[in-house]
């Protein structure tokens, strides 16, 4: 190895760090804004990053979850890490800052040690900040105390367009309007004008709403009903910002908005998505930093990432870093068993329940994960699987279980098998933890979602690349260094030809880990 020198934070060089770094260095020197580095697993891209960040005179580094923020700030313990408001307790009131009583700009003794602005303080001082893309946005955009900076790092950036669809959608429904004291039965639909009138219309009301609340709680702030008033306060606050950002763009003709029409518990709901966010990216991500570096295992079309995002690739270089990890350790399977698409699901389910309880006795004493793809389809194999492997499952049935069962899984000293349709991304199943895992469908979005269909129509390029990355992705969560081995299996009989026809998007270190 090499030895490190510099800001680099470990004492030597992973293969191939070196060289990405010097490539990233010399592309920012060229003049260029953007560089997008493509590292696999185990590549060691977050020490590149947090180098560079450290290089400059100032940065940001964006993960996608808070956890690997954690992650982070262990792993590199100069940097300041902020998260939203609700990770940190109010000390005035029973409840936290995203709902205390400095909201109304009242301020008590007890808010000058305030967790939250000691935090917020600490970041805005630092040299490298680490936040998550959904407090970025969030504060970047509407807060504005966080100022530019030279260099942005975006982590994990193959999910830089799904976090900026996230914060820019925005949605109201008959409950919480109701809660807000703003009772309001939502339009029929006649069609997507009537949604944005009725959204026109709502905005005043809005702002006469909070205006009555701030004068409510001028007395006393801190009893429970004042806390729930403050929670009524924030969404108003910030469901009219997002609203009014909605109809802005939508009047400009910029940017073209389904409207999703639902219900819940409490009445009818509408969800308005962008179908693209490229005229968005500059202003809302880009425009806070002088350069920008994007890293992912998983940019795989960089045509298609860029485009997604409003950058032209004459702006952009790449810099590629091979896998080291050997083939040999991380074999790729295809195992034809069941033809899952609609037309053919429900027959050939039970062919997918023998080929999973077939694998899970070839794997009699290793711990497994099963991506399902489906809640219903995980639910299936759940119930279906031979019953003399079913007691090794564990498996969650909404999003809510999701953590209990990965902590379960993660904690057992049985060969547990994980059934999923949520961890594609974000969970490290290194070693023991995942000997074999499964993808039992390809991963394809669902052209249900009406923003998803509109999406794909516009460029069918956009919906391949976002399939392989669901698969690239899932491949990454059980051979986490080039010592640690697993197996991983493609069951659905549409996977050998999905596999042909994306070969050009698929990386050269996942092709050849393709048994014969």
């Amino acid at each position: 190895m090499v030895k490190a020198s510099g800001e680099f934070p470990f004492s030597s060089y992973r293969e191939g760090q070196l060289e990405a770094l010097e490539a990233v260095r010399e592309a920012f020197a060229a003049g260029k804004r953007f560089v997008v580095l493509e590292a696999p697993t185990g590549s060691g891209k977050s020490a590149i990053g947090v180098t560079l960040a450290r290089e400059a005179g100032s940065a940001y580094v964006l993960t996608a979850q808070k956890v690997l923020q954690d992650q982070y700030l262990k792993d590199f313990k100069d940097l300041a890490v902020m998260k939203g408001r609700a990770n940190y307790p109010c000390l005035v009131a029973d409840t936290h800052a995203a709902a205390a009583p400095c909201l109304t700009g009242r301020w008590f003794p007890a808010c000058d040690e305030c967790p939250y602005f000691a935090a917020k303080d600490a970041a805005m001082a630092a040299k490298v900040t680490a936040m998550n893309y959904a407090y970025f946005l969030a504060e970047t955009n509407y807060a504005g105390a966080f100022g530019r900076r030279e260099l942005l790092v975006l982590d994990e950036a193959h999910n830089t367009e799904a976090a900026l669809m996230g914060f820019v959608q925005v949605g109201v429904g008959e409950g919480m309007l109701a809660r807000a004291g703003l009772a309001r039965a939502l339009p029929p639909d006649l069609g997507d004008e009537v949604a944005f009138d009725f959204v026109d219309a709502l905005l005043p009301d809005m702002l006469r709403r909070l205006r009555t609340i701030d004068q409510e709680l001028k007395g006393d702030a801190t009893d429970d009903a004042a806390v729930q008033q403050l929670r009524v306060r924030q969404w108003l606050e910030s469901s009219h910002a997002r609203l009014r950002f909605l109809l802005e763009s939508h009047a400009s003709g910029e940017v073209d908005w389904v409207i999703e029409r639902g219900r819940d518990a409490h009445g009818a709901t509408l969800t308005f998505k962008p179908v693209e966010v490229a005229a968005f990216a500059e202003d809302m991500v880009f425009s806070h930093a002088e350069r920008v570096l994007f890293m992912s295992a998983t940019i795989l079309d960089v045509g298609t990432f860029l485009r997604s995002l409003g950058v032209a690739e004459d702006d952009a270089v790449v810099v590629r870093v091979p896998s080291t990890f050997p083939p040999s350790r991380r074999p790729l399977v295809l195992r034809p068993s069941a033809r899952l698409t609609r037309r053919h699901q429900e027959r050939e389910l039970p062919l997918l329940a023998a080929a999973v309880s077939e694998l899970a006795r070839d794997h009699a004493g290793d711990k497994g994960v099963v991506h399902a793809h489906s809640y219903m389809i995980a639910t299936y194999l759940a119930k279906h699987m031979v019953a003399s492997e079913r007691w090794r499952v564990v498996t969650h049935h909404d999003a809510a279980g999701r953590e209990a069962a990965l902590a379960k899984h993660l904690s057992s000293p049985e060969p547990t098998i994980l059934i999923t349709p949520s961890m594609t991304e974000g969970i490290d199943l290194a070693d023991d933890l995942a000997r074999w895992q499964v993808l039992c469908k390809v991963p394809y979005p669902f052209l249900g979602d009406r923003q998803v269909a509109a999406r794909m129509e516009r460029d069918r390029d956009w919906y391949d690349w976002r399939t392989c990355l669901s698969v690239v992705q899932a491949y990454g969560r059980s051979v986490r260094s080039a010592e640690d081995h697993a197996v991983t299996y493609l069951l659905d009989a549409d996977f050998p030809a999905f596999i042909r026809r994306q070969q050009r998007r698929l990386p050269e270190w996942f092709m050849e880990a393709l048994a014969e």
